[in-house]
């Protein structure tokens, strides 16, 4: 005899709510059904479905049922103790009751085990289906920007090669090639390179070999992202680019292969600090740098690697040094602790690397750590945790282990999944704000 919005309210949810539960398409919670079995005199069972019949119906006693039961009490009161058989009536009253409750229990968890499985089912499915959609979308883009790629094109043919690269002077040597797709007697060519989207060096004019091919010899500073270019000058003043190939991790790769691992992720944040501890040897306190291989282009050759003058590891908050780590007694290579680590120290570090050191397969731990203070952490802030590599020839590089930031509940230093930085130092500061670059080694 209740409405949809009659029964809500008695209950405390929403016609909606209650729609649903009829409809088969939610179950109530416990405390809910526990309600409406309170409400409509029936058991949790039955409004489940586990049970065949429903509980006598829950209407409030009469005045002539109240005095019967009165009756009754006061005839059974005086007795102090039931009888044996009484006993055995009650303890078997109480182990069938028991055994509902249990068969009642059970049958609401396998129906929520079953919706728990068709829910898990659901989502497995849905993921499926998304995986598939992303797969051919992105099929479909990378063939439109093929065509369109194609399609803009100003050259019929090219190819570039990296021919050479010099650490002591910072410069990477090319070799670039292109075919105009409409040529025309008369017409030159010009060859650009540029480091990542800000220094071009000054074009290079081509030599026209064999008709329509034109070649040139280009050289640029090493970076981390290299664009290679040609531009096609008409007669009529026309003038027509195209980018060639990108080079990426140039710089990185003329710099030792080495990692730094330090455990800065799930660190608690509390009034607005994280605190780094005194090291007692334990990976969360302590960390190391590792080798590990460098990822080479496709097509370019591995590269000369320079001498190190020094190696130190920092703590960085928004790319700016919050404070330098401390290299810990290595024997054979730090007899007591250091906050830089020398060039020599280096080479016995690397000789018992690649001599199988202490390490495993191959690979020689150096532990640091940093001295016990409180850091400041606001929500956007970076945090990370990178080696600062000086070569002989005054260059500087920086490999941080990655990036964490704040979770989402403000408790704790999360990983941000963020794509590593690239060994490049630009941006990088000392705790003045100068560049990284212009530190000096104590």
């Amino acid at each position: 005899g209740l409405s949809q919005e009659a029964l809500g309210e008695k209950l405390g949810v929403s016609r909606q709510s209650i729609y649903k539960w009829e409809s088969d398409s939610a179950l109530p919670e416990v405390e809910k059904l526990v309600a409406l079995s309170r409400l409509f005199g029936v058991s949790v069972g039955w409004l489940l479905g586990v049970e065949e019949e429903a509980a006598p119906g829950g209407r409030e006693l009469g005045k002539e049922q109240l005095a019967l039961v009165e009756e009754i009490a006061a005839r059974y009161a005086p007795r102090p103790r039931l009888s044996g058989h009484r006993r055995e009536v009650v303890k078997m009253s109480a182990v069938t009751a028991a055994v509902c409750l249990c068969l009642v229990l059970w049958g609401f968890y396998q129906r929520l085990e079953d919706l728990t499985r068709n829910y898990s089912y659901l989502q497995t499915a849905i993921i499926q289906v998304e995986t598939g959609v992303n797969s051919q979308i992105d099929g479909v883009s990378g063939r439109v920007e093929e065509l369109l790629r194609e399609q803009n094109a100003v050259t019929a043919d090219y190819a570039t090669t990296l021919a050479d690269v010099d650490p002591s002077a910072s410069q990477a040597f090319f070799q670039a090639r292109a075919v105009p797709k409409n040529y025309v007697e008369g017409m030159t060519a010009e060859f650009y390179a540029r480091k990542g989207s800000g220094y071009q060096a000054p074009a290079v004019q081509a030599e026209q070999k064999e008709g329509q091919r034109f070649t040139a010899d280009l050289k640029c500073g090493l970076a981390e992202d290299i664009a290679i270019s040609v531009a096609f000058l008409y007669p009529d003043g026309t003038r027509q680019t195209q980018v060639l190939d990108h080079y990426t991790g140039l710089y990185g790769q003329t710099f030792p292969a080495v990692r730094v691992d330090y455990a800065l992720g799930y660190k608690p944040v509390e009034n607005g600090t994280f605190a780094l501890v005194e090291a007692k040897g334990t990976r969360e306190e302590c960390g190391h740098l590792d080798w590990s291989p460098m990822g080479t282009q496709p097509g370019v050759p591995e590269l000369p690697q320079a001498e190190l003058e020094s190696v130190r590891v920092g703590l960085f908050q928004n790319k700016k040094l919050v404070d330098w780590a401390v290299f810990t007694v290595t024997p054979g290579v730090i007899e007591e602790e250091a906050a830089v680590l020398t060039g020599e120290q280096w080479k016995a570090l690397d000789k018992l690397r690649q001599n199988g050191g202490g390490g495993a397969s191959g690979h020689q731990w150096l532990n640091f750590c940093f001295a016990p203070q409180d850091v400041p952490a606001e929500a956007g802030d970076v945090f990370q945790v990178a080696a600062v590599l000086r070569d002989v020839y005054g260059r500087t590089a920086v490999r941080s282990g990655g990036a964490f930031g704040l979770d989402g509940g403000w408790k704790e230093l999360a990983n941000l999944d963020a794509v590593p930085s690239d060994a490049y130092p630009g941006g990088w500061m000392l705790e003045d704000g100068s560049s990284i670059c212009s530190y000096i080694p104590a």
